[in-house]
């Protein structure tokens, strides 16, 4: 049992970013499942059985799929969907990872995104790529938890591989009914990350682009997208540890 100091939650109000896996915008979405002869008939399958109603005009088909989309952004709360993270075990609640900038989430994605590509088809020399599509949700919580300024912490909640501090922080957290939590990117210096332990206080996520993450074998870390500001390469001894010249900043 770690020593954790008395907690004070307060409001926290914000737009905040996710990013999260999505199919290839280029990529036809049944390309992984038929030939493109067999398209129509797929489809036609699908009209049938989906949730979404074909009586409807048209029109209204967007509308109903976003409806679908913003139940699939807060999927991590169910437990089917629970993953193992810096503030979950994967087995005991879901956590929202979200950030208060573009650049701290799509970092925050890099690392992860190396980490699946090491483990799988890196040493066969191969790229990994991840499309990912970019959310921007408002935020509004009477019971957050900021630890930004919690100095005596920061070794421990920005650890470059080490969660145990972070996984049990995040039970009591989620035992004392708070919602956000506030604290350093581990892999963006100076970044703002925003764990979110409930769906509740999360609003309107809509999604605003695509981007596209690309590894490499000797470790470079490459983001297309339209968005000027996030396009960027990366190395990944960098993401590893961002503070090891002592700096919070």
């Amino acid at each position: 049992m770690f020593p954790f100091p008395v907690f004070h939650s307060v409001p926290y109000k914000k737009k905040v970013f996710r990013n999260i896996f999505t199919n290839a915008t280029g990529q036809h979405i049944h390309a992984d499942v038929c030939d493109p002869e067999d398209y129509s008939l797929v489809e036609t399958l699908i009209a049938l059985t989906s949730g979404i109603d074909h009586n409807q005009p048209q029109f209204h088909r967007p509308f109903q799929y976003a409806v679908i989309e913003d139940d699939q952004i807060l999927q991590v709360f169910e437990r089917e969907h629970w993953n193992y993270g810096r503030f979950g075990d994967g087995k005991s609640y879901g956590v929202w990872y979200a950030a208060e900038d573009e650049i701290t989430s799509v970092t925050e994605a890099c690392w992860v995104a190396y980490q699946l590509a090491k483990d799988n088809v890196l040493p066969k020399g191969e790229v990994y790529h991840s499309e990912r599509a970019m959310y921007l949700a408002d935020v509004d919580s009477k019971a957050s938890l900021d630890l930004t300024k919690e100095k005596t912490l920061f070794n421990q909640l920005v650890h470059p591989s080490d969660y145990k501090f972070c996984q049990a922080l995040g039970k009591k957290i989620v035992e004392s009914k708070i919602e956000v939590l506030r604290t350093l990117s581990a892999r963006k210096k100076g970044g703002i990350c925003n764990p979110i332990f409930s769906p509740t206080p999360i609003k309107n996520p809509q999604r605003i682009y695509y981007l596209k993450i690309n590894v490499y074998p000797d470790g470079e870390i490459g983001v297309d997208s339209s968005q000027e500001l996030i396009r960027n390469l990366f190395q990944a001894t960098d993401l590893q540890s961002p503070y090891k010249d002592g700096n919070l900043l």
